[in-house]
């Protein structure tokens, strides 16, 4: 056989064959090798990648909470102003106010708004003077403690909205509890704006939102009645004209007026004796009583006041000249009294008052804001030319005694400027929230 006859050759062959095995073994390893190193490059690289995305992704939603926190903080912080230590709002509303809520001063220079304000026509830094060179809102300093775990937000812009360069405020304009309040230019708190600036790392964030203070109790007469009621006598006066909510409560020129009384029942629930019609005034002219086409949740307004009150009466106090005020236009108060109550004297109050149970008011004593009586309402005031009752509104449901009268020289005058300040009393609550 040949391989017999040629043995060397056969080994050559061998020999050779394994050899090119051998180096396509190699080949092979090598390129083994090279993909998966190339893996490993390739995985270490995706893993930083995505560690540095992670990364990125954190650092963005915490600066987005750090500019939440300063929205979060800016609201508590306009809720309340009767807390002198935290509140950083005006005592009434004044168009075009602004501040900044600051981490640390000159943190105001970050908001690439606030060159704007130098040009806005109004005086921002409230100096008397009109767009100054670099006119801002002034600063006032967080009191988030600044450590390295408390959230970072350089400055909050607060301010009230403005539109056609008048205060929004959000409110019942139409005049109709039973619709949503929607904004406007005349009933309601102002609304407010707040722009935030959150960071974290290399990550901004900014935060645009609006807040409104939902009504307490929508009013849109000076007399609301849920059933009948008795007019006593030609001195008495229901004015359903605006009027200002000081002395001598003036009536506000080009303000509209709405009518005198409203009634739940028909008109004749009010009867008008002979001579008592220059006494109901207001929409229309003299003898201005309409029924009402909407009512009141009464109970959800008491359940309201019990929980918001910053004063609670006992069922049967009596309020006298030597008592002393419950709010005032400058600190408007919710007041809760807990059954029937009677006021009496010179003794004053504002803000909001709410009656569970019979109201009863003689003498000179007067309330500012907005009165609310789940019984029968008994007014027989008198005093001095410029004392009225209730300035603002009364809203009162009545009983099945239907004992409700209004008489002597009472006064109860319609104003939207003594609603609006009672209205102040409720928390200001986010409206709308966008992230920029």
């Amino acid at each position: 056989m040949l391989s017999e006859v040629n043995p060397g050759r056969n080994d050559a062959r061998r020999a050779a064959a394994s050899a090119g095995m051998s180096g396509n073994a190699m080949v092979v390893a090598l390129l083994v090798l090279m993909l998966f190193t190339a893996a490993g490059v390739t995985f270490v690289a995706v893993t930083k990648s995505e560690k540095q995305i992670a990364g990125n992704q954190m650092s963005g939603t915490q600066a987005m909470y750090s500019a939440e926190a300063g929205i979060s903080e800016a609201l508590l912080r306009m809720n309340n102003p009767n807390d002198a230590a935290n509140y950083i709002g005006p005592p009434t509303p004044i168009p075009a106010w602004g501040r900044y809520l600051v981490a640390k001063s000159g943190a105001s220079k970050l908001d690439p708004d606030g060159a704007l304000q130098a040009a806005d026509g109004w005086d921002n830094n409230q100096n008397s003077y009109i767009d100054e060179s670099g006119e801002r809102y002034p600063e006032v300093l967080s009191k988030q403690p600044m450590t390295a775990e408390a959230p970072k937000y350089p400055y909050v812009r607060v301010e009230y909205k403005m539109r056609s360069n008048k205060l929004v405020r959000f409110g019942d304009l139409d005049k109709n509890p039973a619709t949503p309040p929607v904004e406007n230019f005349t009933i309601g708190a102002p609304v407010l704006r707040l722009t935030a600036l959150g960071q974290r790392g290399n990550a901004n964030k900014v935060i645009e939102a609006e807040a409104v203070r939902f009504p307490f109790v929508d009013v849109s007469t000076p007399v609301w009645g849920g059933n009948a009621l008795k007019l006593n006598g030609n001195a008495l006066l229901i004015d359903g004209a605006d009027h200002q909510a000081t002395a001598p409560y003036d009536t506000i020129p080009g303000a509209a007026s709405v009518p005198g009384i409203l009634t739940l029942g028909p008109t004749s629930d009010v009867p008008l004796s002979p001579g008592q019609e220059n006494n109901v005034i207001g929409e229309g002219g003299t003898s201005s009583i309409e029924q009402s086409t909407y009512s009141y949740d009464f109970n959800a307004i008491k359940a309201n006041a019990m929980v918001e009150a910053e004063n609670t009466l006992a069922a049967g106090t009596s309020l006298s000249s030597s008592d002393p005020p419950l709010g005032t236009l400058a600190d408007p108060q919710l007041t809760y009294a807990e059954g029937n109550l009677k006021i009496a004297g010179s003794w004053s109050g504002a803000g909001i008052l709410v009656v569970n149970g019979n109201l009863t008011m003689t003498g000179g004593c007067q309330f500012r804001g907005i009165v609310v009586c789940l019984g029968d309402v008994s007014l027989a005031g008198g005093g001095p030319a410029d004392v009225a009752n209730i300035i603002g509104g009364l809203i009162y449901q009545g009983t099945v005694v239907e004992d409700s009268s209004i008489g002597g020289a009472a006064r109860v005058l319609y104003s939207s400027g003594a609603v609006n300040n009672a209205l102040l009393l409720m928390r200001y609550t986010l409206a709308t929230w966008r992230e920029r």
